[in-house]
Order: structure tokens, then sequence, then C-alpha cells
């Protein structure tokens, strides 16, 4: 019996794996075509190619490296150097190309250093180096973007290095010649096309390189290129590139020569800000720079017709060595009407629906101009004014282009249009003729916009969980460029991570809902008094009211009423004002929990701040933004935000004492605070492709009157991916002071005072890819002692100690329209008592380390 069912368990054993290997081959039938060629990437390349596999590297003043050498670099010697100084001495020398740039300006600086030469010799060879270095810097960075060509499977787009692993090369090969319809499915879905020689075409890529370095005044420059193949008889090779710059060639006398009476007199009012200088880079860059400044010179002082293109150069480079004395003259050819000054004339303004271009009614405006709209309606659909105040002209004014652009600007930002198109006509054809006539064509963009939000959040505190939003936008709803938005919202979330004794939870723990109307007007709106403000500025007037349904489980439930003012105005492309009159925000705690009533008794401090209240409050912010120069960007932001000033004035003009707290409006206490916060952010550029960036914030809330402690959400806290990286959000102070470790812990860390300054350096790492190093440091206090919270009120004589500092490294990929980051903290000091000695009092190196995922840049 014993050995019948061991036979049989031999045969189901068997049997099985039969089974099992039979499944295995009809699955690898399919991919057999890919598993025989997957060892090879080559097998299926075109007759004649060669699968390119990237750039060894791109050699300036040498030859480059084959793949797989490493370069032997020249050692100094008396004869090099003699070289070196022949070449740079002698025109023939330098003409010759093959002497290393990096080599000669090392020569150079060590000849600045020569206590022989004059101080002045040295000065000039040291303004020398200094231009033929920010020419090449210039130029290099566009000639290796001429030259670059990512291979297959290139990592983040880089042109060197690849992932181990190409796996579209293998899909191609294995189902290129496969006619089935899975076969065609799978190289349609999953293949690469070999990247190969002929497609990165080098020789093409030298002729631009070489045009590059010309347009940068390098033009004697040579580019050459060799195909390295990685092993011999391979059918895979790379590409390395040499570079040989050559003399740099520089602008002498500039002259302006057979410009009429006015354009002269323009030319010389703003020589100072002429493009071209003597002693410069001869750059075609700055030439086509200088046509352009002066073309758009022209164009603002009524010169409609002019364009770049009229504006022509003569250089001579016989008269001094590499030296370009250049003259300016106008086209001689240029038609009479190019050369006359136009004055503004009758406005026409067709405002059209989509899909409908016939014209069906017109009217005659009480300044001269013609409205015309199609459509079945006596009225037209936009009225008359709400155009006419971005017009910025008047009949007879002097044609300009800057006023042109801002209209342009005006009228598309208005948010109903989805195209406007601005016409200048002359009035007659005659030579003397000097009046533009404005067409103006603007299509009406479709009344009704809709859009569905979904989301996924999981949070620091446990909580995750779906969220989704639903807007509705009415365009142009009064005739008048306004626009009416209705938003409704909602969420819930449940809460992770709960001990299994607490008995107060739910399936669905936490939700909210909510819902918004927000009226916008594109301009200033205040009683027809605004109109001249309105004049050349970019402007708006948002009206909203919103209403919010929160309920945190085993907490409270929090309805929240907001209404407000909003009032933007920029008449400055580098300045914006915000301006707030009127805001209101009243927040009632319909329902409070056992657990969170012992909370808000054990901290008076955080009861006040979220307790039944009504803020009304007024706020302005100034930020200053000049446009980014050269990798240079800096931005200031000022705000300051009252609450319940107002509203304690008119009790005192009632007979209620000023100093008298817990006023109630509507029936509930109002907030009564001063808030104040500056930022500061900048980015400094190091070279071409890295840069340093820093940020300051320092903020403070004042509570008086009516209140000792402002709202919750107007207080300050730190940490986060945009804070302090090394530590969880509200995880630090406030001051020294450290909770003990609870589910409710973080909702008291934050304080009436903050400073926060970070810094980092932000480097290319490969393609795409670019990394940063960074450093943190800040912390929130209070203003006054609070005995719940030892050690949370600030002081001089510990203030250093208080600062939290953190370090930590990150990597930032960028998609375009958004980037990636994420970023490792290490923290370095903790300002609370952590039982270790010493500054860097962190217990364990992995207690200290914070992960944050996140979307843009910090600051």
């Amino acid at each position: 019996m014993k050995k019948m069912m061991g036979n049989k368990n031999c045969r189901e054993a068997v049997r099985r794996t039969t089974f099992w290997i039979a499944v295995c081959l009809s699955l690898l039938v399919p991919c057999s075509p890919l598993l025989l060629v997957s060892c090879s990437t080559t097998a299926k390349l075109p007759e004649g190619e060669v699968l390119y596999t990237g750039i060894t590297e791109i050699a300036y003043g040498r030859r480059a490296r084959h793949y797989g050498r490493r370069h032997q670099e020249q050692q100094d010697s008396t004869g090099v150097i003699t070289a070196i100084a022949d070449a740079y001495n002698t025109v023939e020398g330098l003409l010759s190309g093959n002497v290393d740039a990096s080599t000669l300006i090392h020569h150079m600086s060590q000849r600045a250093k020569d206590h022989e030469l004059s101080r002045q010799e040295r000065d000039s060879l040291r303004r020398e180096i200094a231009i033929y270095q920010g020419a090449m810097r210039t130029a290099q960075e566009e000639v290796n973007a001429a030259l670059a060509y990512a291979p297959n499977n290139s990592v983040f787009g880089s042109t060197s290095a690849r992932w181990p692993f190409p796996v579209g090369l293998w899909f191609y090969s294995g189902f290129v010649n496969d006619t089935t319809r899975f076969g065609r499915w799978v190289f349609d879905s999953f293949a690469a096309r070999p990247r190969t020689i002929s497609t990165a075409n080098p020789r093409l890529r030298t002729q631009i390189a070489r045009n590059t370095l010309r347009n940068y005044g390098f033009f004697h420059g040579r580019v050459e290129y060799e195909v390295q193949p990685e092993r011999r008889d391979s059918l895979k090779a790379r590409i390395g590139y040499s570079v040989f710059p050559g003399p740099l060639y520089r602008l002498g006398n500039i002259e302006y020569q057979r410009f009429g009476h006015t354009t002269d007199s323009l030319i010389r009012a703003t020589a100072d800000e002429s493009t071209l200088h003597t002693g410069d880079p001869f750059t075609a860059i700055q030439l086509d720079a200088e046509r352009r400044r002066l073309s758009t010179l022209f164009r603002n002082n009524g010169f409609y017709f002019y364009r770049p293109e009229h504006i022509t150069f003569r250089a001579d480079t016989l008269r001094k060595p590499l030296t370009a004395h250049l003259q300016v003259r106008p086209r001689p050819d240029m038609k009479p009407q190019e050369r006359n000054r136009y004055y503004m004339g009758r406005t026409s303004i067709t405002v059209l629906s989509q899909g409908d271009f016939a014209v069906t009614d017109s009217m005659l405006t009480r300044d001269g101009n013609i409205l015309r709209w199609n459509g079945n309606t006596q009225k037209p659909p936009l009225r008359y004014g709400a155009i006419r105040h971005n017009l910025f002209y008047e009949r007879g004014a002097l044609y300009r282009q800057r006023i042109h652009e801002l209209i342009q600007t005006k009228v598309g930002g208005m948010g109903i249009f989805s195209n406007v198109q601005m016409n200048y006509v002359p009035r007659d054809t005659t030579a003397a003729c000097d009046t533009l006539d404005v067409n103006i064509f603007a299509v009406l963009d479709k009344p009704y916009d809709s859009e569905l939000e979904a989301k996924f959040t999981n949070k620091t505190n446990g909580l995750l969980g779906p969220g989704i939003g639903w807007g509705m936008t009415k365009r142009n709803v009064f005739r008048g460029a306004e626009t009416l938005n209705f938003k409704v919202y909602g969420s819930y979330e449940w809460q992770t991570g709960i001990p299994s004794e607490d008995t107060d939870r739910s399936l669905l723990n936490s939700f909210e809902l909510g819902s918004s109307l927000t009226l916008t007007y594109p301009r200033l709106k205040f009683f027809g008094l605004a109109r001249k403000l309105n004049r050349r500025a970019q402007a708006s007037t948002v009206y909203k009211l919103d209403i919010d349904w929160m309920n945190r489980a085993s907490y409270f439930q929090l309805i929240s009423f907001g209404a407000r003012l909003t009032y933007t105005y920029q008449r400055r492309r580098d300045i914006k004002h915000e301006f707030v009159p009127l805001r209101l925000d009243y927040n009632m705690l319909s329902h409070r929990s056992a657990r969170f009533d012992s909370i808000m008794n054990s901290n008076q401090a955080l009861y006040v701040s979220m307790r039944n209240q009504l803020v009304p409050s007024m706020s302005y912010t100034f930020t200053y933004a000049p446009r980014a120069r050269d990798g240079h960007s800096r931005a200031i932001i000022l705000n300051a935000k009252q609450a319940g000033n107002i509203t304690n004035t008119i009790y005192s003009l009632c007979g209620r004492p000023v100093r008298e707290r817990n006023k109630n409006l509507l029936g509930v206490p109002y907030a009564q605070f001063l808030k104040l916060t500056a930022e500061w952010r900048e980015t400094f550029p190091v070279t071409a492709r890295t840069a340093i960036a820093a940020r300051a914030f320092l903020g403070a809330v004042w509570s008086y009157g009516n209140s000792t402690m402002a709202p919750y959400t107007d207080l300050f806290n730190v940490g986060g991916a945009n804070s302090i990286r090394a530590f969880g959000v509200r995880t630090i102070g406030p001051g020294r002071y450290h909770p003990s470790a609870s589910g409710w812990s973080y909702v008291d860390q934050v304080g009436n005072l903050k400073l926060e300054l970070n810094a980092e350096y932000r480097f290319p790492v490969v393609g795409a890819l670019s990394g940063a190093v960074f450093l943190d440091a800040g912390n929130v206090w209070l203003m006054q002692p609070d005995a719940d919270r030892p050690g949370a009120a600030i002081d001089a004589s510990h203030f250093f100690r208080d600062i939290a500092l953190g370090t930590g490294a990150g990597l930032r990929y960028d998609l375009d329209f958004l980037v990636l980051r994420f970023d490792v903290g290490i923290g370095i000091h903790a300002p609370y008592d952590t039982g270790r000695s010493g500054y860097y009092n962190l217990r364990r190196f992995w207690d200290s380390v914070g992960f944050h995922l996140a979307v843009g840049y910090p600051f």
C-alpha cells in the first residue's frame, strides 16, 4: 500500500512539473525573438550603420581623448611656455588654433603677476583675460548645445552616460521584422529606434558649432570630430569633438552714419544704452542686440514701419589686427513710409463670437471710434468702456511700440478672449501720410468653462485619503469682462497608526466640505474713482465668499465663513501691490470632543487661538521682483496685516474701554493683532550652469486689545520640505520647548516670532537632472513667557543656541512644465534638550534625517 501511494505521489509530481514547464514554454515562445537577440543591440542595424553610444568629450584647445584611454596632461616645460608666449604675441600663432586655451590663459595670468611689468600693463592683461574668459564661457555653452546629441537609453538626457539596460533597443532588435499583430504592437509600444552615427550627423554639428564660434567673435575657430569605435571592428562608436577657438576679434571705433535728423538725435540721446562698446568682443549677438535696440527706439518714437533688418553694419578688419572698426547705417533702399513718423488716428473695435465672423451691427462711440459686433442682439456683447480703458493712447498721439505691447497684454489679460489682433493701417497710400488707423479684432472665448480636480493626500500626521473638486466659470458676466467662478470641493481622510486601545474612531475619520464664489473684474473698481489708476496698469478687483465645514474625528468640527475684497495693481513690471481692504473670517467650533477639550484646557494660548471668533482684517502686500538678468534674480516681499483695530475703535467711540478684553461681535470675540512679514530671495550665478540661491524670512505677530493670542492660522511654524528640511513640519519650537511625544504635540509648536534662513548651491548632474547642497536654519518663538511651554519665549542669552540648523542634499528633475524634487535633510543642531552636550546634539544619526518629495523649488 505504501509503495502504491509513493508511486501515485511521484506521478502527480511529474504531472505538475510537466504542466509548469508547458506554461513557461508557452509564455516564452512569443518572446523568443526578443530573447534570441537580447544580448545584442546591433544585430538589426541598417546596413552600413554604426550605433551611436554618446560623446567621449568636447575638448577645447586640444584633441579629444579616445574612448577608454586616459588623457595625459601636458607637463609644463620651457619649450611649452615659450611656444605659448610666442602664440600670444604673434597673430600667426593664434590663427593656428593649436594652443590649449586654458593653458594660454594660465600663462597670461602668470604674466599679469610679473613685477617687471608696469601696473598699467598688468591691469591691461587682467582685463584681456576677463574679456577672453567671458566670451569663451558664453560661446562654450552654445557650442556644447550645438554638439550635444543624446544616445539611446541616455541618463536624463545626458550625452555620455547611459543606463546599463537598453530595453528599447532590445525590443527593436527582437520585433523590427515581426509582421504579426502582436509583434507590431510590441514594436510600436516599446521599441526605440537606434540612434546611429549618421543620425547624430557630426559633420553638420561641427559646421553649426563653427558658425557659433564666429557669432561670438572667434572668426578663425575650428571644430573637428572623430568617430571612435568602442572596440576594433565594433558596430558601436562614440564621437569625440575637438574645438580650437583661436583668437578673439574685438570692436574698434563705432560710427553711426547716414541716419536722418530725428533718428540721429535719438541715437545720440541714448548713446549710453548702446550694446556696442569699443574693446568688446565682436559678436553677431551684440550686433543683433543693437539692431533690435535701435528698431525698438525708433518704433517707440513714431517710426511704425522700422524693423531691425533696416539697419546694416560695415566692418573693417584690415586696419588693425584682430580688431573690427564698425559703421552702423540704415539700409539705402528703405521705402518712404519706412522713414516716416506716424500718429494715431481712428480706432475700430470688432468683437466676434466663436464660429460666427459676420459683422451684423455697429455703433459710433462718444469719442469718435467705431464698435462692431455680430449676433442678433441690439447691444454689443462687450461694453465699449470695458475695452476702452485698456487703450492707452489718444487720437493724434505719436505711435509708440511699448504702448502697443501694453495694450495687447491688457486686452489679452482680460480673460474673455480666445484671440486678439491689432492691425495698424495708414490712412492713405501717399508718401506724406502720417496717420495710422487702428483695427482691433477680438474673438470671445467660450462663455462657460468647467474643471474637475481629483487628488490623494498622505500627510505626516498619518492622515491619508482622496479628495475631489469641481468648478464652473462664467466669462463676461455683466458684459464688462467680469469672470464669475463657483467651486465646490470635498475630501475625506483615514487616520493610520491609531493604537488599538483608542475606541473613539470610525471608518470615515475626517472629512472636509466647502464651496466658494468669486467675482473678478480685470480692473480696479471703486465707485468710479479708480479710472485714472487703471490707465497703463495691470489691475484687478476680486470679491470672494467661501464656506468650509471641517470634521477632525475625535477632536472637533469647525465651520468657517469667509468674505474678502482684494485689489491687485501693477503699473511697473517689477513692482506689484496687493491690498485687501476688507476680509472677514468667522470660525465656529460646532462640536468638540473630550480629548480636544483636554488639549485646549492644558494650553491656554492654544485655546485662545482656536476658539470661536471673528477676524475682521485688512492687509497689504508689496512685491519687488526685477527681471532676471544673466541668471541673477531677486525678489522682496513685504506684508502687513491688521485685524480688529477698526472694530475696536468703533467700540471705544461707543464708550467701551480700549483695553477691555473679550468684547464680542456677532456673538463671538473678535481678534485684534498686527502681523508683519518680510521675505528676501536671491539667486547668484556662479558659472553658466551653477548658482547659489538664498532666502531670508522674518515675521512677527503682536496680539493686543481684545486678544491675547492671534488665530492659529496666523501664527508661524517651521520645518518641512520648504523650510528647515532636516525636521518635519511643526516639530521645532517655539524656542527650546519640546513637548512630550503624543498624537497632538505638533499643534502647539507654533509661535508669534519667526526667523528662517536658507541657502543652497545648485548644480547640474546629468541631462535634465540637477542637484543641490543646502543649509537651513531658523526657529519660532513666543514674545512673552508661557508657563505651559517653558523655554518658548525669545531670550537674547540663548538666541543662537535656539536656532535649529540642518544641512543636506537633493536632486531636482526638470520636466519643463514642473520640477520634481527629492531632498534629504540632516540635522546638525536641535534647539531643545536632547540629552547630549555640544553643538551637535542629535542622539542618533538616523533620527536626524528627513526625507522630502515635493514639486517645485523650495524658494
